[in-house]
């Protein structure tokens, strides 16, 4: 469990960069919420979210190179303490 001063670190998943810079925004704006990373792909943020070592993943569903439901999955067999 994370120390309740720390930020949440968060991931965030999206293929428009306008959308991934958005969310960040709003995200970051409340002062306890830290994004650590980004991925445009799911190939991306299946080796960037462990690297990353987020405690939640915002996962776009529908990408050109497949699910954000399928990357999910994976993320939380390996890591299952990622909340997606």
């Amino acid at each position: 469990m994370s120390d309740p001063g720390e930020p949440i670190r968060v991931f965030l998943m999206d293929d428009h960069e306008v959308v991934r810079e958005g969310v960040r925004q709003l995200l970051e704006a409340s002062g306890q919420i830290q994004v650590v990373g980004e991925a445009a792909t799911c190939a991306d943020a299946l080796i960037r979210v462990p690297a990353t070592q987020p405690r939640v993943a915002i996962l776009d569903v529908q990408l050109p190179d497949g699910s954000g439901v399928e990357v999910c999955r994976e993320i939380r067999n390996d890591h299952p303490e990622i909340a997606c």
